[in-house]
């Protein structure tokens, strides 16, 4: 895969979350169904704070002249704060503010792996993630499949919580 084949499969996959939330009404955003991590708007947040981390990986990489290295620690303060952001989801007159955050955040990903050269898209590297584990191969085009793939997983999450709203008002 090319950079530009794999930076456009990315900016595909999020116009599909973003089209997930086309007729989703702003009382709906804020609704957190029982059991759930995350409110119908709070999986923008969720998304959002996922795409940060891969620029931050990618970020990484690229310092890092795309050999081996460690991803700092994850500071458990900071996936508190997002974690009670996504349960809130987004209030009422937050909706462009939520999507624009978003799009900056997906921009910055996209960017930074279009810099990427061709010859180092596809070179795996080991990535020593916080969590202790033995080092994971890594690359760039990973990390754009695994952010697309992310936005997908969250469509029909999007369309059954609008349902499941729904179903609730009567």
């Amino acid at each position: 895969m090319t950079v530009s084949a794999g930076v456009a499969d990315l900016d595909a996959a999020r116009d599909e979350f973003v089209g997930a939330y086309e007729d989703v009404p702003d009382p709906a955003l804020a609704w957190l169904k029982p059991g759930d991590d995350y409110a119908l708007g709070g999986i923008v947040i969720h998304v959002q704070n996922s795409a940060d981390e891969y620029t931050a990986t990618l970020q990484r990489l690229v310092d890092a002249g795309f050999r081996d290295t460690d991803y700092p620690p994850e500071d458990p303060a900071k996936l508190e704060r997002v974690l009670a952001r996504a349960r809130a989801g987004i209030g009422m007159g937050e909706r462009a503010t939520g999507f624009m955050d978003l799009a900056r955040s997906h921009d910055r990903l996209a960017r930074l792996a279009r810099g990427v050269p061709e010859f180092a898209f596809d070179r795996l590297v080991a990535v020593t993630y916080p969590s202790g584990d033995a080092p994971y191969p890594t690359s760039a085009r990973l990390i754009v499949e695994w952010m697309a793939a992310h936005y997908r997983e969250h469509v029909p999450q999007v369309r059954d919580l609008l349902a499941a709203w729904r179903a609730q008002r009567g």
